[in-house]
């Protein structure tokens, strides 16, 4: 399975990607709930075939309407035709190709990228020393929203952006956090550069993946700033 595929998503915190570079914000959340967003593990199935037609619910914004294809083309460096598409539920827009160059992007309520909690929780708490930096408090709120979400309940799109940020915590960065950028699968290795915010309870991720990518501070920003303008817009 390729980065890009492994990362479509939702960052594994430990070995998908590597700290640094790494751009964050914090950002208030109108709510006057603590900013929040993170990067997590991200389930491998339900995600539609590559090329695949994917056809959005009625009435549902089209995933590939923002940003345009004039900053996709900055992005990649060429030109690229657009295409629904799904991971784990959460539609997306893939431009190009994953598996060459491509751009994913992802912007939904937070409530809907909340439904892979779950998943991404497990994932957490498997890992004992990223566990380990959760309080009692912190696990005990875990479990209620996975226990929730499990039973069919959909939770409220500010708690969402809260659970990124304790992800982000847990990943090592600091409190209050909610937009990161990283290099996948590390600095050494660019494979592919991945921005994920939750803001005012909205998620947008956009994952750059192509050939002759350095991982440069000049890309991480571009990518990061992508996300920015999704959120600043939405």
């Amino acid at each position: 399975m390729s980065v890009a595929t492994v990362c479509l998503l939702m960052l594994a915190l430990a070995g998908c990607a590597q700290p640094e570079p790494d751009l964050t914000s914090t950002r208030s959340n109108a709510a006057g709930v603590e900013p929040a967003a993170t990067q997590s593990p991200e389930s491998e199935s339900a995600e539609s075939p590559e090329g695949a037609t994917v056809e959005p619910a009625a009435g549902a914004p089209d995933p590939c309407a923002q940003p345009d294809a004039e900053v996709i083309a900055a992005l990649a460096g060429v030109e690229l035709e657009p295409h629904l598409h799904e991971v784990s539920g959460v539609p997306a827009c893939v431009w190009g190709n994953l598996n060459g160059t491509g751009v994913q992007v992802i912007l939904v309520g937070a409530e809907r990228w909340a439904t892979q909690l779950p998943a991404i929780f497990e994932q957490l708490l498997a890992q004992p020393q990223l566990a380990e930096t959760l309080s009692e408090d912190e696990l005990a709120n875990i479990e209620d929203i996975t226990a929730a979400i499990e039973a069919g309940e959909e939770i409220d799109s500010t708690r969402a952006c809260e659970m990124f940020s304790l992800m982000l915590v847990a990943d090592g960065q600091p409190e209050g956090e909610n937009f990161t950028v990283k290099i996948v699968p590390s600095a050494a290795d660019p494979q592919a550069i991945t921005a994920q915010g939750c803001i005012e309870g909205t998620f947008s991720s956009v994952l750059l993946v192509k050939p002759d990518l350095t991982g440069g501070a000049d890309e991480v920003e571009q990518v990061g700033d992508a996300v920015m303008s999704l959120l600043d817009a939405s």
